[in-house]
């Protein structure tokens, strides 16, 4: 079944079944739906798995800092890191090694990086400048990444209080019927008992 028969099926099912004004409520909140909620939330899908999650990329820079100090050339490094694990991250950095060893220069290859990701941008100007250049690159690696680690914390914190606001609806849900049903319909029962008709 292709996608538009199915949505059409599933818009003509409530109407069918209630038909009525609640039927023809319910098609409508179904359309909203599949037209414009789903298509959006796949869309923020679709953009969530195609970014570099950024605990990944304080991963790499550490793991690149480390080769560089220890006396890795940078290809080498990228080669490294690029194998030591298995996240999109660590992927993207070893195709940028491939890209390399197919007789692209590094900045070229870097930039290959960057165009797939704009996170690698700063990492990837730090590594072409000190590439050209020969200018050390541990202390500008460090630093980006005390950067990263920064901003990972921070972006850790702000989901920490949001889900603490979006635990109150569900909270909120299950505790008024119960406070409704042991309080609050009591003393209306308990009313309804003492006044006289």
């Amino acid at each position: 079944m292709n996608r538009h028969l199915r949505n059409g099926t599933l818009i003509v099912a409530p109407l069918a079944a209630f038909p009525s004004l609640t039927g023809v409520a319910m098609s409508a909140a179904v359309a909203v739906t599949l037209h414009r909620i789903v298509p959006h939330l796949a869309a923020i899908e679709h953009s969530k798995h195609q970014k570099v999650a950024a605990i990944d990329m304080v991963s790499v820079l550490d793991g690149l800092a480390l080769c560089l100090s220890a006396g890795l050339a940078i290809p080498e490094s990228l080669k490294f890191v690029g194998e030591s694990r298995h996240t999109r991250a660590h992927e993207q950095l070893l195709e940028a090694f491939r890209i390399y060893e197919l007789g692209q220069d590094l900045p070229t290859a870097l930039v290959q990086l960057e165009l797939r990701d704009s996170q690698w941008s700063l990492m990837s100007r730090i590594l072409s400048a000190a590439h050209v250049s020969g200018a050390p690159v541990v202390a500008s690696l460090d630093a980006l990444l005390e950067y990263l680690r920064e901003e990972t914390q921070s972006e850790i914190s702000t989901r920490i209080r949001a889900l603490a606001v979006k635990c109150v609806l569900p909270l909120g849900l299950c505790f008024l019927p119960a406070f409704l049903l042991l309080t609050v319909v009591p003393l209306v029962v308990q009313f309804v008992e003492q006044v006289r008709w």
